[in-house]
């Protein structure tokens, strides 16, 4: 019958559509295919390793131009790009690796100084990274979304074979903690990060074509002026005033006191890894330096007004996720405090950027994003300048 075909017609042209749209699906936009469970591996992710620990894609040619809008992470706020703040454009022209990283090929065999961490390490939309230039011989292994425990496994599979001098261990202190915990967790069921993202997921979950009608509807089914509901940005007491936003997941760490810290599994585990890298090093006549980041928060929190802080904690304590952020006022450097003690604990230096990146804000230096807790080209400028002249004092 005639109804019958249109149904056909109708399923083939579906079939069609979501064919069309798997085969250029590395090419669709971010925000469409970043939470799908193919989206890993279609973008080139290596998420089942022999080292255990993810790769980005290898040998990618990254060309873009960073601007106020593209560049900065306002998908991990409430902001929306249009409220983007003056930015001069620049162009990011770098070719990955073999292993998704940021050095020439091929590794040398030895090299004086290799240094770890997170995204803050990676620098995606920076054209100078902290790391750049401080050692002619320098490997730099920047795994974004990794916390102490993964990046223990970077330690072991790239730097150790190469026999550094000096390790500088890059801990951030708005999620590394978490991370570790995830990862270790994520290990103990046997399971490796391709395992996580495509677990519990079914045929529909794999369609892009439902992903953009569930984004459709989401969008049609917005509250009206949902846009302008956002509480940021506040404005930080600087000269001249700071336009400011932190992430929402970050600042729940910011709430625990030392002790609640110190007996945590997530330090237990980031603390163990530390140990093991730094006895590493030492065993073979190197050394481990704990670089510890801050995150915005803990630099700009105290820089806000009373009005401003209790709008950020009335609003994000609605969700019952970001409870409690009234603590954060009596515990905003607990962090810091048990990373100072951990270091002196094992005998490691200890490089804390927090006093550098405070005497630049104190200057009227803007060393982040604007929307984005990652440091923008001044703040890993100011950090390069702070491992140099620790590298220089310690005789490293």
């Amino acid at each position: 019958t005639t109804l019958l075909r249109l149904i056909a017609i109708l399923i083939m042209t579906l079939a069609l559509l979501e064919g069309i749209l798997q085969l250029i699906f590395p090419h669709l936009p971010i925000k469409v295919i970043r939470t799908m469970p193919q989206y890993y591996e279609r973008a080139g992710f290596r998420t089942r390793t022999a080292h255990g620990a993810r790769e980005f894609p290898a040998w990618k040619d990254v060309d873009f131009e960073v601007t106020a809008q593209f560049g900065d992470l306002f998908s991990l706020s409430c902001l929306s790009p249009v409220d983007a703040q003056p930015l001069e454009p620049y162009r990011l022209t770098y070719r990955t690796d073999s292993h998704g990283y940021r050095n020439a090929e091929p590794w040398p065999n030895q090299v004086d100084i290799v240094v770890i961490g997170d995204s803050f390490t990676a620098a995606d939309a920076i054209v100078e990274p902290y790391w750049w230039g401080i050692a002619e011989s320098l490997l730099a292994f920047g795994l974004p979304g990794s916390g102490t425990v993964e990046q223990h496994r970077l330690f072991e599979a790239f730097a150790l074979p190469r026999q550094p001098k000096t390790v500088v261990l890059a801990f951030f202190a708005g999620n590394d903690l978490i991370d570790s915990q995830n990862y270790a967790e994520m290990r103990a069921r046997g399971e490796l990060f391709g395992d996580r993202v495509q677990k519990n997921k079914d045929a529909a979950d794999y369609s892009v074509l439902l992903r953009l009608l569930t984004l459709l509807e989401r969008e049609a089914n917005k509250p009206p002026n949902a846009e302008n509901a956002c509480h940021y940005p506040q404005f930080a007491q600087t000269e001249p005033p700071t336009p400011i936003a932190f992430f929402n997941a970050f600042l729940p760490v910011l709430t625990m006191d030392e002790e609640s810290l110190r007996s945590s599994k997530m330090y237990g585990l980031a603390r163990n890894s530390i140990a093991e890298m730094a006895d590493a090093m030492k065993s073979r006549g190197g050394e481990l330096i704990l670089m510890y980041i801050p995150q915005k928060a803990e630099l700009y929190w105290r820089l806000l007004s009373e009005e401003s802080r209790q709008a950020i904690i009335g609003e994000e304590s609605k969700d019952r996720r970001w409870q409690g952020l009234e603590l954060i006022d009596a515990n905003l450097m607990a962090q810091r405090q048990l990373m100072t003690e951990t270091a002196a604990e094992l005998d490691i230096p200890f490089l804390d950027l927090t006093f550098a990146l405070n005497e630049a804000i104190s200057r009227g230096q803007q060393p982040y994003f604007f929307a984005d807790t990652h440091w923008n080209q001044t703040g890993h400028n100011i950090a390069r300048n702070a491992l140099l002249d620790f590298l220089n004092r310690s005789n490293l």
